[in-house]
Order: structure tokens, then C-alpha cells, then sequence
């Protein structure tokens, strides 16, 4: 599977609620900066990722914030599921 595709398959995942822990956000930003670091879809999500603390308060990103960058970031780099 392309990097692309797996990214959009892991924001996906947090968006359906399966699962919204700080590791699988950990694993999805370290994947970003070693697959993605380059792209369009990096700078999308590098902010993001990297302040996911649902329990911390402002400056950090809280649940339903990834929820809606996650939705965004589908919106604008969506490749179509595999089938």
C-alpha cells in the first residue's frame, strides 16, 4: 500500500472512533515524518499530530479538533478506498 493511501486510512480510523489513543496519534505522526515529510499531506498534518492532548486544554488540540483536521484532511487529499 502507498503511504498516501495508508494515511488516509489511519485518519479514517480516528474519525470513526476505532481508536483516538495518543499512541495511535504517536504512530500516525511518527509514519508522517518518515513516509510523508516532503509532501502537501505532511504540512496538513504535522501541527495536528504533534498537539494532540485531548486532556490538556489550550494550546493542545482536543479530540474533536483532530476530529475536524482529520475530516478536512480527507476532504482535500482523499484518494478514493481501496477496495
Amino acid at each position: 500500500m502507498n503511504p498516501e493511501v495508508e494515511i488516509l486510512e489511519m485518519a479514517r480510523k480516528f474519525i470513526s472512533g476505532e481508536d483516538r489513543s495518543m499512541g495511535f496519534v504517536s504512530s500516525m505522526e511518527e509514519f508522517a515524518v518518515e513516509k510523508l515529510s516532503d509532501s502537501r499531506m505532511f504540512e496538513f498534518l504535522a501541527e495536528g499530530l504533534s498537539l494532540y492532548r485531548p486532556w490538556a486544554g489550550t494550546p493542545y488540540w482536543s479530540e474533536a479538533d483532530m476530529v475536524q483536521m482529520l475530516e478536512d484532511f480527507v476532504a482535500e487529499f482523499g484518494i478514493a478506498e481501496e477496495p
